[in-house]
């Protein structure tokens, strides 16, 4: 399962913000795995999906990493942004390939 613990792990930072990251971490989560069974369910190619993935989930996206800089910044931590932007983008690749592992299984 992915997740991005980074944010979770923060000392000192208000529980608001915590909250508020904590729930756009499982809104773009789950939104990346509703995306992958709905292309699942309809037999998408690996590029349709890769495809389908691409435009799908930018609004909790966004959020993400919206609170996840919050978080990152009230820590202290340099290039905040960079790094919660690489874990989203890790977390879409991640589903990227579970679904390529998938689709090469039902061969």
């Amino acid at each position: 399962m992915i997740a991005l613990t980074f944010l979770f792990a923060a000392e000192a930072v208000p529980h608001s913000m915590l909250a508020a990251a904590d729930n756009a971490n499982a809104a773009y989560v789950q939104c990346l795995f509703a995306t992958a069974r709905a292309a699942n369910g309809v037999q998408l190619s690996i590029e349709a999906f890769e495809s389908r993935l691409d435009r799908s989930c930018r609004t909790e996206e966004q959020e993400l990493l919206r609170t996840g800089t919050a978080v990152l910044s009230w820590r202290g931590e340099a290039n905040a942004a960079a790094r919660v932007r690489q874990l989203a983008d890790e977390a879409r690749h991640s589903v990227i390939e579970t679904y390529r592992q998938t689709s090469r299984l039902k061969q």
